[in-house]
């Protein structure tokens, strides 16, 4: 996260000084986000028009539902000045017209746009840069631009060069939803592009997200001490295609979030001062406003404080508290009280994210400033800490989407449908987090709809979006039929055990991936298939499974097969049957287990268990008490873990 990148052609302006005009150049500029002045190494004075919330020019103002919208712009100099500058801005409809000549484009003139006091403001002696003004722009107009320029006092004025700021306006219908549950899923946009969470629907016709928040914006501390939204490249990247990404989301009645968490520096939801909380409101309004958001997450993660190493007002600035020890959660809720004197309920919903005892806001007002909580240890359960609150504002149970298992492969996505059973007969939230591009998801959000949405299913487009794409790539289930053949099998880690030769003692040992060969045959055509020659172990398993194959069945609607533990049959007298287990001397099978072949978006073909740890798909002799042994022998190894089939 180390800056954002603005065009000189809407930021860089020349000021006439003593008569002589001074023009930036053309070329792009990079700015540091909060850099004290991007023109210290320019020789002579000049300033720029800019919007609030490091928004590009072009930005989509949304006029939603009828509502009013609101931009917000300012005026920085570039140096200094000894008296006071006043600023007049204007809303200039012949300079809109110049911009199109300009720049090929033919925006028309949005009327009634007014400007907070007139546009009129001060630029104080010794500071670069004035205070807001709010552009009104009312519902109900046409055209669909407003361009903004700027006038200074002391003979300053803004060169021809750069003479204005223009947002866009569009008037956005969205529809409303309102389902017992909420469902919210974050969305890590460093990675993974948000409008994939749009492409799965309730089969009754509701999207089955709710709530998609971005995943992450930061709060920081200024050079003079003030809080403010940091957002690194992928945030910044999803603000400046807002109109691709948050409104498209939005027009299908899925509400977008920005979650805001610290960056290990002193600001923080439980560090700022009544000065610091009042600054942070005012760029969460900006923010709000400018990209149309519908709310804010907030996760006090990664906040000095939170790492022992918090420096207080003395170091820090006015903006943060005097100690560590005021770091508390009623001073985060004295955050949200100033929050929602800008941000009321009715404009704007507050959720808490939290996994600790101490990372959340306590108060008896709290229900009046929140609107949900998300607990944040994936998997388990648990109600709001320190206080009770309203059940209908509470996720205590959320799903982590990586689907990965303690070893970093891919594991099938767990649902605990005890814990789902009691959201469903207790609680108003559910949350999932990290929606990513590369995983099958249908199953799990079947599951989850099932309990959730009473027996709804969930339907998926197959739409699938890159990180930086507005466009999808189609993802084509496979057929029943794709799946025969020979297929070459990797496994993600191989078992050995090991007996020593001095006094007999037992350990296992990690060796390296095996690979082998399979082979698949339709058993009853769409539905099931016999799979040969599957090797837990290279020299005893393949005689038994050369013969015996194990069975899988076939899913139409997710394209996927699912292998069916139990018995393959009599081999020499013995019984034998396909199982998952792991290392314990000798393996154990467990029937809870189970691994699903499966193609995901991208066309990795996959067969995951959804155990946690590294269970293999192995071989099982059935004993005379029905008992499972492997049949490997001790010193042979054992493949395990995610496996890859590939042709």
């Amino acid at each position: 996260m180390k800056h954002i990148t603005f065009k000189s052609a809407f930021m860089a302006m020349a000021l006439v000084c003593s008569g002589v005009a001074f023009t930036a150049c053309e070329d792009d500029i990079e700015v540091p986000n909060n850099t004290p002045n991007p023109w210290e190494n320019v020789g002579e004075a000049f300033g720029a028009v800019r919007s609030a919330a490091g928004a590009r020019m072009g930005t989509t103002l949304t006029v939603r539902n009828g509502e009013a919208a609101t931009g917000y712009v300012y005026f920085e100099l570039s140096k200094t000045s000894d008296t006071d500058t006043q600023v007049t801005f204007t809303v200039n409809n012949d300079s809109l017209q110049s911009y199109n000549k300009k720049n090929g484009t033919s925006y028309t003139a949005y009327n009634g746009v007014t400007l907070e006091n007139g546009g009129t403001v001060t630029i104080p002696a010794g500071q670069r840069k004035s205070d807001y003004v709010a552009v009104n722009i009312p519902a109900g107009g046409n055209g669909d631009a407003v361009a903004i320029t700027a006038t200074a006092n002391d003979g300053v004025t803004v060169s021809q060069n750069n003479t204005m700021y223009v947002y866009q306006v569009a008037e956005v219908t969205i529809p409303q939803h309102n389902k017992a549950i909420k469902n919210l899923c974050y969305i890590e946009v460093n990675n993974e592009n948000p409008l994939n969470a749009g492409e799965y629907t309730l089969s009754g016709g509701e999207p089955f997200f709710d709530i998609v928040s971005i995943f992450a914006a930061n709060m920081n501390l200024s050079a003079d001490g003030k809080p403010y939204i940091y957002c690194n490249d992928q945030v910044t990247f999803v603000l400046q295609h807002a109109d691709e990404i948050i409104r498209p989301l939005q027009e299908k009645g899925i509400k977008v979030h920005l979650s805001i968490l610290g960056n290990h520096d002193d600001a923080g939801m439980r560090s700022l001062s009544e000065e610091g909380a009042k600054a942070f409101a005012q760029e969460l309004k900006m923010y709000a406003d400018i990209y149309g958001f519908d709310g804010f997450d907030f996760d006090d993660e990664y906040s000095s404080y939170a790492e022992g190493s918090f420096k207080g007002s003395a170091q820090s600035g006015s903006g943060v508290v005097a100690s560590v020890d005021e770091c508390t959660g009623a001073n985060y809720t004295r955050m949200l009280e100033v929050c929602r004197e800008v941000l009321p309920k009715s404009e704007c919903a507050f959720g808490i994210y939290w996994y600790r005892s101490d990372d959340h806001p306590v108060g008896d007002n709290l229900e009046d400033l929140i609107d949900y909580t998300v607990y944040g240890t994936y998997g388990a359960f648990r109600d709001y800490y320190s206080q009770d609150i309203n059940n209908e504002m509470e996720a205590p149970y959320a799903i982590t989407l990586v689907g990965e298992n303690d070893n970093g492969n891919a594991r099938i996505v767990p649902v605990n449908e005890e814990y789902l059973q009691t959201v469903k007969d207790n609680y108003g939230y559910f949350a999932f987090y990290n929606l990513k591009s590369t995983r099958l998801y249908t199953p799990t959000f079947d599951e989850v709809a099932n309990i959730l949405y009473d027996g709804q299913t969930v339907d998926w487009t197959g739409n699938v979006y890159a990180r930086t794409e507005m466009t999808p790539v189609q993802f084509n289930e496979p057929s029943y039929d794709s799946y025969i053949g020979t297929w070459k099998v990797s496994s993600a880690n191989s078992l050995y055990y090991f007996i020593s030769t001095t006094d007999e003692s037992q350990w296992w040992d990690w060796h390296n991936a095996k690979e082998f060969t399979i082979r698949i045959e339709a058993k009853e055509a769409g539905k099931t298939y016999n799979v040969y020659s599957w090797e837990s172990d290279i020299n005893s398993s393949g005689k038994v499974t050369d013969t015996l194959p194990f069975e899988m069945e076939f899913n139409e609607k997710y394209g996927t097969a699912t292998i069916s533990e139990g018995t393959f049959g009599e081999l020499n007298g013995l019984q034998y049957v396909m199982g998952v287990g792991t290392y314990g001397g000798p393996w154990t099978a467990n029937e809870a287990y189970s691994y699903r072949l499966e193609t995901c978006p991208g066309g990795v073909v996959q067969m995951i268990s959804n155990a946690a740890h590294r269970y293999g798909l192995g071989v099982f002799q059935v004993g005379e008490d029905g008992t499972y042994t492997s049949v490997p022998d001790r010193t042979e190894d054992h493949s395990c873990g995610t496996y890859t089939l590939s042709r």
